[in-house]
């Protein structure tokens, strides 16, 4: 910038034939490079350190053994991103069938320990079950257990679940963690209800372990058609625009189409689980969909975990940005990254309510 100031003084001077001149010459120049600068501000993204924005991040299936070190990898990048907080989408640990429960235990508190940086750090940890805490020995009680005191769920679930399902308002969005396990394959659509109906925010986000329709695993939500399609059709009418979930291990996001001609209520299912578990190659959005057409957006066969940043807090910030952050090889050092991608998904909160 300072190159630039005297060249334009140069050019200004050539021009100025006094010194009333240059001395205006030179107020001229000032104001043109402060001009300059702030275009070049203003054309920079919203991001979370004006102060304004905010953000949280999405991750499912860590699967924490003895060795995990993809996870591990991926904390000292969620501290960078100043997110707010986190949601796991289950499997998060290896746990699984025979498993008893005092090796559930065990990893649960190797899992506790990775995600202690977050604790640290006043960051709020949110996770659910998934099919393999599901299958371990004696498995709530485990849960239970661990998951209590100062690092226990929010205890507003519905009766038989609580510590696993749950909900909690954050700013201007509202956040729904829902057990697919206590009613297999399915949620508890009563509670689920109450808390769409009694919510004012502007944003909602919903969370479970298994896709609402098949990407991966034939074993999902859509094992029951009947409830799945209530369950969805709950979720577009009280205006939420996106579903978090894992189960398949990999990256997808598919925008499922209702068919009723209106895409801003159409909602995205968003898979995250390409948070340490062995990589899935198939794909196919073949299972019972019902009249919903998923149209699928994005897929990546990596881990990594999204990134959703907020606009603002107000409840007139409506800006939503999800970004796919991928784990790759840093170039200059080969140090593993895990960067933003062009897989990216914005939208506006919907005022669409029924």
């Amino acid at each position: 910038m300072f190159v630039m100031f005297i060249i334009m003084l140069d050019v200004l001077e050539i021009l100025a034939n006094n010194k009333t001149m240059k001395i205006i010459a030179l107020i001229f120049a000032v104001f043109s490079i402060l001009g300059f600068s702030n275009c070049q501000k203003d054309e920079l993204p919203e991001t979370i350190n004006n102060g304004k924005s905010w953000r949280f991040a999405v991750v499912g299936d860590t699967h924490v053994t003895i060795n995990s070190d993809t996870i591990k990898e991926m904390i000292p990048f969620f501290l960078q991103d100043s997110i707010d907080f986190i949601l796991l989408c289950g499997d998060i640990v290896e746990g699984g069938k025979m498993t008893t429960s005092s090796e559930l235990e065990m990893e649960l508190k190797m899992w506790q320990d990775i995600f202690q940086p977050l604790y640290d750090n006043g960051i709020g940890v949110y996770p659910i079950r998934g099919n393999h805490e599901d299958d371990a020995n004696d498995d709530i009680t485990v849960w239970n257990k661990i998951f209590s005191g100062s690092n226990a769920l929010p205890q507003n679930g519905p009766a038989g679940e609580t510590n696993q399902t749950y909900s909690f308002n954050h700013k201007n969005a509202f956040f729904i963690g829902l057990d697919n396990y206590i009613n297999i394959h399915r949620v508890d659509q009563e509670w689920l209800n109450q808390q769409l109906e009694n919510n004012s925010n502007p944003h909602v986000f919903v969370f479970g372990h298994e896709a609402a329709f098949k990407v991966f695993h034939s074993d999902c939500l859509d094992d029951f058609q009947t409830e799945r399609d209530i369950f969805w059709k709950s979720l577009t009418d009280a205006g939420v625009r996106t579903y978090f979930c894992g189960h398949d291990h990999f990256f997808d996001v598919a925008q499922i189409d209702d068919g009723d001609g209106n895409s801003d209520n159409d909602i995205y299912q968003c898979v995250v689980g390409g948070g340490g578990g062995w990589l899935m190659s198939r794909y196919n959005y073949n299972g019972a969909n019902s009249n919903y057409l998923p149209n699928g957006l994005f897929h990546r066969m990596e881990h990594g975990y999204v990134l959703v940043e907020i606009c603002g807090e107000t409840l007139t910030d409506l800006d939503v940005t999800i970004t796919w952050k991928e784990r790759n090889s840093n170039i200059s050092n080969s140090d593993i990254v895990y960067s933003p991608t062009d897989n990216i998904i914005k939208y506006k909160a919907s005022s669409y309510r029924k």
